[in-house]
């Protein structure tokens, strides 16, 4: 079950100076912090949201760490699961990576169910997430770009690929596979720009930076 995210108290949060907000947040009860916590689209920074242009494929994060891409990541991802019925591929540098980072990391998806209070099925030994409407995300690594030749996906979350092995094979065979529905789209998530300059190049013009 969804929790009930109150964003107008989150949004007036914003929207005090730091001081106030630190002052504020020592008032709060441990269940108010992960409610707040929780409505991340209240609190979250312009480049941590998806494009809000129409048309685009692929949504870029170059950031350093610390920025909040692998939060944006899971937020986006999970949003889109809750939808029912969606594949997605989950990609790691690794798929240790993928594993411990993008599902079991502290911003991961298991995370932001625990958040949201949704249940969803974790099978560590298939590398595969479902949601209670039937989306499944299956992980996938950089370094096996013949793992992703073959499955279609709605949608694909992509994380550090500067240090994906082998960059322009995988994220070719990704790109072949996200097709599947109306409008298939990516993020991806990358700390620097080697790599991730292929994606750009590629002709994704919904590519942000």
């Amino acid at each position: 079950m969804n929790i009930d995210i109150p964003q107008d108290r989150v949004r007036r949060l914003a929207a005090l100076s730091p001081d106030e907000q630190r002052a504020w947040l020592k008032k709060c009860l441990p269940q108010d912090l992960l409610t707040i916590d929780a409505a991340f689209e209240a609190w979250a920074a312009d480049g941590q949201l998806e494009p809000s242009s129409e048309g685009w494929r692929v949504w870029l994060m170059m950031a350093g760490r610390g920025f909040g891409k692998t939060r944006a990541g899971a937020e986006w991802i999970f949003q889109l699961a809750m939808q029912g019925d969606k594949r997605i591929a989950l990609v790691g540098a690794t798929i240790d990576e993928a594993r411990g980072i993008m599902v079991e990391g502290v911003s991961g998806l298991l995370g932001i169910a625990r958040r949201k209070r949704v249940k969803v099925k974790w099978e560590p030994g298939r590398n595969r997430l479902t949601w209670p409407r039937g989306s499944v995300a299956q992980l996938f690594s950089g370094e096996s770009p013949d793992g992703m030749r073959g499955p279609e996906h709605d949608f694909a979350w992509c994380d550090e690929l500067a240090k994906w092995r082998h960059p322009k094979a995988a994220w070719d065979n990704l790109s072949m596979g996200l097709r599947r529905g109306p409008r298939a789209r990516a993020v991806a998530g990358a700390a620097a720009a080697w790599g991730a300059s292929y994606v750009v190049a590629e002709g994704n013009q919904g590519a942000r930076w």
